[in-house]
Protein backbone atom coordinates (compact mmCIF):
# COMPACT_ATOMS: atom_id res chain seq x y z
CA UNK A 1 0.00 0.00 0.00
CA UNK A 2 1.16 3.53 -0.73
CA UNK A 3 -0.15 6.54 1.13
CA UNK A 4 0.39 10.19 1.81
CA UNK A 5 -0.55 12.07 4.98
CA UNK A 6 -1.17 15.79 4.55
CA UNK A 7 -1.65 17.98 7.65
CA UNK A 8 -4.06 20.68 6.50
CA UNK A 9 -5.18 23.65 8.57
CA UNK A 10 -8.60 22.22 9.54
CA UNK A 11 -8.10 18.47 9.06
CA UNK A 12 -5.65 15.71 8.23
CA UNK A 13 -5.92 14.16 4.78
CA UNK A 14 -4.80 10.64 3.93
CA UNK A 15 -4.58 9.41 0.34
CA UNK A 16 -4.28 5.62 0.03
CA UNK A 17 -3.70 3.26 -2.91
CA UNK A 18 -2.66 -0.33 -3.51
CA UNK A 19 -3.40 -3.42 -1.44
CA UNK A 20 -4.01 -2.67 2.24
CA UNK A 21 -3.94 -5.00 5.22
CA UNK A 22 -5.09 -3.98 8.66
CA UNK A 23 -1.39 -3.67 9.61
CA UNK A 24 -0.86 -1.16 6.78
CA UNK A 25 -3.81 0.93 7.93
CA UNK A 26 -2.71 0.81 11.58
CA UNK A 27 0.73 2.05 10.50
CA UNK A 28 -0.91 5.07 8.85
CA UNK A 29 -3.08 5.72 11.92
CA UNK A 30 -0.02 5.50 14.17
CA UNK A 31 1.74 8.11 12.05
CA UNK A 32 -1.35 10.31 12.17
CA UNK A 33 -1.30 10.09 15.98
CA UNK A 34 2.20 11.54 15.92
CA UNK A 35 0.76 14.62 14.15
CA UNK A 36 -2.37 14.85 16.31
CA UNK A 37 -2.04 12.74 19.47
CA UNK A 38 -5.51 13.48 20.87
CA UNK A 39 -7.27 13.38 17.49
CA UNK A 40 -8.30 17.00 17.85
CA UNK A 41 -8.48 17.44 14.09
CA UNK A 42 -10.91 15.47 11.95
CA UNK A 43 -9.47 13.40 9.14
CA UNK A 44 -10.40 12.69 5.54
CA UNK A 45 -9.35 9.40 3.99
CA UNK A 46 -9.30 9.45 0.19
CA UNK A 47 -9.32 5.94 -1.24
CA UNK A 48 -8.03 5.34 -4.75
CA UNK A 49 -10.21 3.27 -7.06
CA UNK A 50 -7.49 0.63 -7.14
CA UNK A 51 -7.27 0.39 -3.31
CA UNK A 52 -7.88 -3.23 -2.36
CA UNK A 53 -8.78 -4.25 1.20
CA UNK A 54 -10.44 -7.30 2.67
CA UNK A 55 -13.66 -7.23 4.68
CA UNK A 56 -11.88 -9.62 7.06
CA UNK A 57 -9.42 -6.88 7.99
CA UNK A 58 -12.12 -4.74 9.64
CA UNK A 59 -12.30 -6.50 13.04
CA UNK A 60 -8.53 -6.58 13.65
CA UNK A 61 -8.30 -2.99 12.39
CA UNK A 62 -10.94 -1.80 14.86
CA UNK A 63 -9.24 -3.69 17.71
CA UNK A 64 -5.91 -2.13 16.74
CA UNK A 65 -7.39 1.36 16.68
CA UNK A 66 -8.90 0.82 20.12
CA UNK A 67 -5.47 -0.22 21.44
CA UNK A 68 -3.78 2.81 19.84
CA UNK A 69 -6.34 5.19 21.30
CA UNK A 70 -6.59 3.55 24.73
CA UNK A 71 -3.83 5.68 26.21
CA UNK A 72 -5.05 8.99 24.80
CA UNK A 73 -8.19 11.02 25.33
CA UNK A 74 -9.86 11.61 21.98
CA UNK A 75 -11.62 14.92 21.48
CA UNK A 76 -15.35 14.37 21.90
CA UNK A 77 -17.23 14.65 18.63
CA UNK A 78 -14.20 14.16 16.42
CA UNK A 79 -14.88 12.74 12.97
CA UNK A 80 -13.31 10.64 10.22
CA UNK A 81 -14.72 10.89 6.71
CA UNK A 82 -13.85 8.25 4.14
CA UNK A 83 -14.08 9.24 0.50
CA UNK A 84 -14.74 6.10 -1.53
CA UNK A 85 -13.88 6.00 -5.23
CA UNK A 86 -17.21 4.40 -6.22
CA UNK A 87 -20.46 2.98 -4.83
CA UNK A 88 -19.06 -0.55 -4.43
CA UNK A 89 -16.13 0.68 -2.38
CA UNK A 90 -18.54 2.85 -0.35
CA UNK A 91 -20.68 -0.20 0.41
CA UNK A 92 -17.60 -1.94 1.85
CA UNK A 93 -16.74 1.15 3.90
CA UNK A 94 -20.33 1.38 5.18
CA UNK A 95 -19.84 -2.13 6.64
CA UNK A 96 -16.64 -0.94 8.32
CA UNK A 97 -18.43 2.14 9.71
CA UNK A 98 -21.15 -0.05 11.21
CA UNK A 99 -18.58 -2.37 12.82
CA UNK A 100 -16.54 0.60 14.07
CA UNK A 101 -19.41 2.18 16.01
CA UNK A 102 -17.59 1.37 19.27
CA UNK A 103 -14.72 3.72 18.38
CA UNK A 104 -14.68 7.06 20.26
CA UNK A 105 -15.25 9.15 17.13
CA UNK A 106 -17.76 9.37 14.28
CA UNK A 107 -17.15 7.69 10.92
CA UNK A 108 -19.00 8.12 7.67
CA UNK A 109 -18.41 7.14 4.03
CA UNK A 110 -18.98 9.40 1.03
CA UNK A 111 -18.55 9.34 -2.73
CA UNK A 112 -18.03 13.09 -3.25
CA UNK A 113 -15.32 15.23 -1.71
CA UNK A 114 -17.74 18.16 -1.22
CA UNK A 115 -20.16 16.04 0.82
CA UNK A 116 -17.30 14.54 2.86
CA UNK A 117 -15.80 17.92 3.72
CA UNK A 118 -19.19 19.47 4.49
CA UNK A 119 -19.92 16.71 7.02
CA UNK A 120 -16.37 16.61 8.36
CA UNK A 121 -16.00 20.30 9.07
CA UNK A 122 -19.47 20.98 10.51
Amino acid sequence: MTYQIIDKEDYIEVCADGTASHWDLLKVIHQMKQLDAKKEKPDLWILAESLNFSLYSFSPLIQGIQCLLARFAVKKGCKSAILAADEFQKAKIDIYCAEASALPFQLQAFTTRADALAWLLN
